[in-house]
């Protein structure tokens, strides 16, 4: 079975769990080709692989402008197969922000047209070390809104690599023929 995974990243950690999501994969006999959206060169054909993942993280509350253009260019493509889409948001990392994660997720899909099979909220990181002062303001009263954090001056990631591990796993096994290993 072959998979794309096409994605946009910002920071850097939706990158990192594209490719983690890449190599689980691959360890289940797939084969798989990663596209980062913001280098839009080339010939990709979604329509030739099995199964679709699209991942984006949320950057000023929304998802990357070329994941977008990704999604409304090929939405005819992405309909017609299986699909999962991963929206990676700070939002997703407080109980209390998972309706604001879904708005995200909600947002792209009446803005590209695109209704992926299914949805999952991951939660992404916060690299202190990369900020300068007016970053961490912003992180500070817009993104955390004030959400307390044990040893704020450090870094934190938040995805939760078994729930995403999970998910994939439950994704490539979903209407999946038996895989010679």
């Amino acid at each position: 079975m072959t998979f794309l995974i096409a994605y946009g990243t910002t920071e850097g950690q939706t990158q990192k769990i594209v490719k983690t999501i890449a190599n689980q994969i691959r360890e289940l006999g797939h084969e798989v080709e990663l596209f980062d959206t913001s280098n839009l060169q080339g010939d990709l054909q979604p329509e030739t692989f099995d199964k679709i993942i699209v991942a984006g993280s949320v950057h000023e509350k929304r998802h990357q402008e070329a994941l977008e253009l990704f999604a409304m260019a090929n939405h005819r493509q992405l309909q017609a197969k299986p699909t999962i889409f991963i929206s990676v948001s700070l939002a997703a990392a407080f109980e209390d922000g998972l309706a604001e994660a879904q708005g995200y997720v909600d947002s792209f899909i009446e803005k590209t047209g695109w209704r992926p099979e299914q949805n999952l909220l991951v939660a992404g990181a916060l690299r202190h070390g990369e900020y300068g002062y007016f970053k961490e303001q912003i992180l500070k009263f817009f993104v955390l809104k004030n959400r307390k954090l044990k040893n704020p001056q450090i870094d934190h990631e938040f995805t939760d690599w078994n729930l995403l591990k999970n998910a994939v796993a439950d994704f490539t096994q979903k209407n999946a023929e038996p895989v010679d290993v």
